[in-house]
């Protein structure tokens, strides 16, 4: 792991009539009224990733609805994983919770205490309930769109019925986010990685999640969220772990073009996308690479980074940009 450096993350993906993130208790999207951007919480970019390397990747996962437990009974997937998931017999917490590649890079708690004694593998009592691994993978608790939306209401009728006694299905109606290009913001801490055993493999694998799971692969193949397009992911890598770019949410620009409004924007060809302060960024010694993907041509982006520039100081910065490569991986 020793080639393993902080950095921070930035992942834009734009959506179309559909709902990025809805409220758990209203199943409304979230919504910032004072900016009009919309929100999506790092939870549901997790949920992206972790059922992508579940359900595409196959690898194991514990915060699951496939351990046959629940995802919310940490007790009982626990129990479950220690005696259906179990290939080396490992009876130590620490260390079945590590084999789980979610823990390796979210993090993940045992709440078993002592009753950890009570599951038995081999006949041999498992260790060390009282575990807690902070995850060295972070995203910001609510990321904001780069532009503003106004929110649409849609009602549509269902086809069957709620309850027996009804003779027909009922209206709902709810709001949809006509466009929106939102830029989740994260970051790789290599030290909390140290303890909870991430590899790089890892973190590609998350990157990989992270691209394909949100635009629709996985749970992101689904009535709400289709609709979704990835289209750029950065990794910027720190040259030591004590340097910090500041702002680093604010590198990218939106700028609508010059018929329109951010709240009527409706594609990429609405709108220009202004990386200046992320290449001047790029010029510091603070920064030790740029790592990206993306699978269109973006102007201001791509097509600066091919051009060839006149002196070797010019070019230098360039050089820090790396495209990243995890479709080889991909199945």
């Amino acid at each position: 792991m020793t080639d393993l450096k902080k950095s921070e993350i930035l992942f834009l993906y734009e959506s179309s009539y559909n709902i990025p993130n809805g409220d758990p208790f209203t199943g409304e999207q979230r919504y910032d009224e004072e900016t009009k951007k919309i929100l999506v919480s790092d939870v549901r970019m997790k949920r992206y990733i972790r059922t992508y390397l579940e359900d595409i990747k196959k690898l194991p996962i514990y915060v699951s609805e496939k351990t046959g437990a629940g995802k919310t009974d940490s007790k009982g997937v626990l129990k479950w994983i220690a005696e259906n998931r179990n290939p080396n017999k490992k009876i130590d917490i620490v260390e079945l919770l590590k084999e789980q590649i979610d823990v390796r890079l979210f993090g993940g708690i045992s709440t078993l205490g002592d009753d950890a004694k009570n599951i038995k593998v081999d006949n041999k009592p498992m260790v060390n309930g009282h575990t807690q691994f902070t995850g060295p993978v972070q995203f910001a608790l609510l990321n904001p769109s780069l532009n503003e939306s106004n929110l649409r209401m849609h009602q549509n009728t269902t086809h069957f019925t709620s309850k027996a006694e009804n003779t027909q299905g009922s209206i709902g109606t709810t709001t949809l986010v006509p466009y929106s290009l939102v830029q989740i913001h994260g970051w790789f801490n290599p030290k909390v990685a140290e303890n909870v055993g991430t590899t790089s493999e890892d973190l590609n694998l998350m990157f990989e999640g992270l691209w394909y799971g949100t635009s629709g692969d996985g749970s992101s193949h689904s009535r709400s969220k289709v609709g979704q397009n990835s289209v750029l992911l950065i990794e910027i890598v720190y040259s030591e772990n004590n340097k910090k770019v500041y702002g680093v949410d604010r590198l990218i620009q939106l700028i609508p073009k010059v018929d329109k409004k951010g709240e009527q924007l409706r594609s990429m060809d609405d709108y220009e996308l202004d990386f200046t302060k992320l290449f001047e960024a790029a010029k510091t010694d603070k920064i030790e690479a740029i790592n990206y993907y993306t699978e269109i041509e973006i102007p201001g982006f791509t097509d600066i980074l091919k051009t060839k520039e006149r002196t070797n100081e010019d070019s230098k910065w360039k050089e820090k940009f790396k495209q990243m490569n995890f479709t080889s991986s991909k199945k």
